[in-house]
């Protein structure tokens, strides 16, 4: 069985074609079980892996699920704006398809629309619980003063759970050096490795941020994260701070910067929206014990 895959730069940024998420995105993937998908996220070995299992066009409603190379995901940002743009190119076959997709998930039903320069989501409502750790706790797991982190950290979760820290500026957000064991020890949470999304105001409407996921005795760290652009739209709008727009900048540290627009209306709702670059296509074929050989692909521009 052939499998077709599309690869794409989620929240990229313009004239850098190695800019944003990567993503690869099963465009046909109804057959494949739950083992199956994991396999094939493991070997592509991406941030994630997407497979849309249905679809039902020309409404533009498709259901999808959400692999890292490692587990299965409720939610995740880039996954669903990379996804949507694929599910909007299936509704005439390479067209400009069309111009809003509802994406069923572990989650829940997310409505992504296309606009200027990418496609936005809007965000599930979220929950949100304090951390019991002290700024002195939270500083020392992520290797800055006490004094440049702004608050303890809250957990937030708009479709999936992540701890959200303020930092002072910019330059305490460049120097996090978390400490593994810490995070797991200090800043874990039940039953999930923990996520720790650090991030910092560069004006009246900028942030910087970076992501880190703690798992087993890897950290790793994440180049765009839409979930947690999410979640802190969220935070945000849950202090009070609604009918704004923002810029997060983040990636710069792993060599891949990228562009998210978080906004948040006046009755609180949060969108995210970026820019989705497609860098090849190709497709696979399956055994019926897994995967067998990659059979062709494009490469990727070189410009």
């Amino acid at each position: 069985m052939d499998l077709r895959f599309r690869l794409l730069n989620v929240f990229s940024v313009d004239d850098d074609p190695f800019s944003g998420n990567p993503l690869c995105v099963f465009d046909d993937a109804g057959e494949l079980d739950t083992e199956q998908m994991q396999a094939w996220a493991r070997q592509f070995n991406l941030s994630e892996t997407t497979f849309i299992t249905g679809t039902r066009l020309p409404a533009a409603d498709a259901d999808v699920r959400i692999f890292t190379a490692s587990s299965e995901m409720p939610f995740a940002g880039h996954p669903t704006l990379g996804t949507a743009h694929v599910v909007a190119d299936l509704c005439d076959g390479g067209g400009r398809g069309c111009d809003a997709v509802t994406l069923s998930m572990p989650a829940g039903r997310i409505p992504v629309r296309r606009v200027d320069g990418g496609w936005q989501l809007r965000a599930n409502p979220a929950v949100t619980r304090p951390l019991e750790s002290s700024a002195s706790e939270v500083g020392g797991v992520l290797g800055v003063q006490a004094a440049v982190v702004a608050e303890g950290g809250h957990w937030v979760d708009a479709g999936v759970e992540q701890l959200l820290v303020q930092l002072a500026d910019a330059d305490a957000v460049a120097a996090c050096a978390p400490d593994v064991r810490g995070v797991h020890r200090v800043l874990s949470m039940p039953g999930r490795e923990p996520q720790v999304y650090v991030w910092a105001w560069t004006g009246e409407s900028s942030v910087t941020a970076r992501m880190f996921s703690a798992t087993g005795t890897a950290l790793e760290e994440d180049p765009a994260t839409g979930s947690a652009a999410a979640n802190l739209g969220s935070w945000l709008s849950l202090r009070g701070r609604r009918g704004q727009e923002l810029t997060i900048s983040q990636g710069a540290q792993v060599s891949r910067p990228a562009r998210l627009a978080v906004s948040v209306d006046d009755d609180g709702t949060v969108f995210v929206a970026g820019q989705v670059t497609e860098v090849g296509s190709g497709s696979v074929t399956t055994g019926r014990g897994g995967p067998a050989r990659n059979r062709r692909q494009r490469p990727l521009p070189t410009r």
